[in-house]
């Protein structure tokens, strides 16, 4: 009989975290919890994405020189919640990836230095953008597969957790439903999760869930699923765990993994 994954997923950009990114002391493998740094961004009036892309090249380059790299990834809205009636107001989601304490470390450079600060400078006349920070967890991954490329496409789905539902049953069902996935991925190359914290007040939901796909292809195994009966396992989820928004799609770029 198949199973039938019953996971809320959401597209969100942070997804191909690469070993190199925690390659101290971790060997091959994540570490358990890192912080994302969410920045919701529109170019101002007169900017070109060209000239955007040579302002991140310089702060990749200032990454370098100061020891700071992380893990800089790109989403663009593709199937969003948006229409006539209401607009997310951003024009592309950056996500950066890192250990907490190198994003602190990276920040305080940042702050501090005086090629820091011209580059913030530069960055604030270019585009407007919202910085988030989160805490990113990846629940399951083929990590093989997430380093391989670095254009892919990525769901999210936030959820609030119901009433009466503590959290730690919301991370139980979660580890039930990675050795679904373990069996039939439906598609998926990694599974993350998010939880807002810094500047996260006005998040749609209490955490999301995060999907990785190779292709759009890939992506509608998971929709296919969902039609041919996942979508009772969805219901239960939401009824007994967490209410979901539901997905919307996004492509992703990695713009630069630390290493390379």
């Amino acid at each position: 009989m198949k199973k039938y994954i019953l996971l809320p997923l959401f597209a969100f950009a942070f997804v191909s975290i690469s070993n190199a990114v925690f390659a101290d002391d971790h060997g091959d493998s994540l570490p358990s919890g890192f912080n994302v740094q969410l920045q919701l961004c529109k170019l101002n009036d007169g900017a070109t994405l060209s000239q955007y892309n040579k302002m991140n090249a310089d702060y990749i380059k200032w990454s370098k020189k100061n020891d700071v790299e992380v893990t800089f990834i790109r989403q663009t809205p593709l199937f969003s919640h948006d229409d006539f009636i209401q607009s997310s107001g951003y024009d592309f989601l950056e996500i950066l990836a890192s250990p907490f304490a190198l994003s602190g470390k990276a920040w305080d450079k940042w702050l501090s230095t005086k090629e820091g600060q011209k580059l913030n400078k530069e960055w604030n006349n270019l585009a407007t953008c919202h910085v988030k920070m989160g805490g990113g967890r990846m629940l399951w991954g083929d990590e093989e597969a997430l380093n391989s490329d670095s254009e892919r496409y990525v769901t999210w789905n936030w959820c609030s957790i119901n009433d009466g539902v503590q959290v730690e049953e919301v991370i139980k069902e979660h580890a039930r439903l990675v050795e679904l996935v373990k069996e039939d991925p439906q598609g998926m190359i990694g599974w993350f999760g998010l939880v807002p914290r810094l500047g996260g007040a006005n998040a749609p939901g209490d955490f999301a869930h995060i999907a990785v796909f190779p292709d759009l292809e890939s992506a509608m195994k998971r929709q296919e699923s969902l039609s041919e009966g996942g979508w009772i396992g969805y219901r239960d989820y939401q009824r007994d765990f967490a209410t979901c928004r539901g997905e919307q799609l996004l492509s992703e770029q990695v713009i630069h993994r630390p290493g390379e």
